[in-house]
C-alpha cells in the first residue's frame, strides 16, 4: 500500500496551524467560492452551492451540502461525507468511510480503512479502491475497477463496471473473514472478477464466466 502511505505522508507534513474546531463554509449565491483549506484538528463544513478547491484535514470530518464543486478531498482520521449532485475531483481517506448522495461525479476514491456507500447514480471516471470495509452502489457508471481485501462488495440496479472488479489477497494482519460479492441481475462488467482469496459469490448465472481464480488455495 505505497499509495496509502504516500497520502498519509502528504497529509502529514503540508498540514498547517489551522486548528481548532469545525470551519463553516457557506453562503447564498450560487456562485459563491472557496479556495483550499488545510486543518490538523477539527471538521470541514461546506454549505450548499459552493466551488472550493482542495480540502484536508488531518483529524476531522469533511461534509459537502448538496450541489458543492470542489477539487481534492483529503483526510487521515474522519469521514467524508458528500450530499447529492455533487463534483469531486478525488477522494481520499486513511482511516474513515466515504457516504455520498445520488448523483455524485468523481474521478477516484481511495481510503485505507473504511467503507463506501454512493447513493443513486453515482459517475466514477477512474477507480475505487480500499482495504478493509464495504462498498456499496446503486446504478453505478464506473470507467475503472473495484478493489478491496477484505470488504463486501454489493452493486446493484442497472450499474456499468468499465473495468475489473478485484478481491486482493489479505496479508496477516488482516482479517480471516470471508468477503462477499453481490451483484443484481442488471449489473454489467466489462472487465472480469479477479479473485485472489476466498470469496462468497451471489452474482448472475452469466457473469460466472467472467469469474478468474488467482488465489493459490483455489
Amino acid at each position: 500500500m505505497n499509495k496509502k502511505a504516500q497520502i498519509l505522508s502528504l497529509l502529514l507534513a503540508t498540514a498547517t496551524a489551522l486548528s481548532g474546531c469545525v470551519i463553516n463554509i457557506g453562503g447564498h449565491s450560487d456562485t459563491d467560492s472557496g479556495g483550499s483549506l488545510t486543518k490538523v484538528f477539527g471538521s470541514i463544513n461546506i454549505s450548499d452551492n459552493r466551488h472550493v478547491s482542495s480540502l484536508t484535514t488531518v483529524n476531522g470530518s469533511i461534509t459537502l451540502q448538496d450541489n458543492v464543486t470542489a477539487d481534492d478531498l483529503s483526510t487521515v482520521n474522519g469521514s467524508i461525507t458528500i450530499g447529492d449532485n455533487a463534483t469531486v475531483e478525488s477522494i481520499s481517506l486513511v482511516n474513515g468511510d466515504v457516504t455520498a448522495g445520488a448523483n455524485l461525479m468523481c474521478d477516484n476514491i481511495d481510503t485505507v480503512n473504511g467503507g463506501v456507500e454512493l447513493g443513486q447514480s453515482a459517475r466514477v471516471d477512474g477507480d475505487i479502491n480500499n482495504v478493509n470495509g464495504n462498498i456499496e452502489a446503486t446504478d453505478l457508471q464506473l470507467k475503472g475497477s473495484i478493489e478491496t481485501v477484505t470488504g463486501d462488495i454489493t452493486i446493484k440496479g442497472n450499474s456499468q463496471i468499465g473495468g475489473d472488479i478485484v478481491f486482493n489477497e489479505p496479508d496477516d494482519s488482516h482479517s480471516s473473514d470471508v468477503p462477499s460479492l453481490y451483484l443484481d441481475e442488471g449489473v454489467t462488467i466489462n472487465g472480469e472478477i479477479v479473485l485472489k482469496r476466498e470469496v462468497e459469490l451471489h452474482i448472475p448465472q452469466r457473469l460466472m464466466s467472467q469469474v478468474r481464480y488467482q488465489h493459490s488455495a483455489m
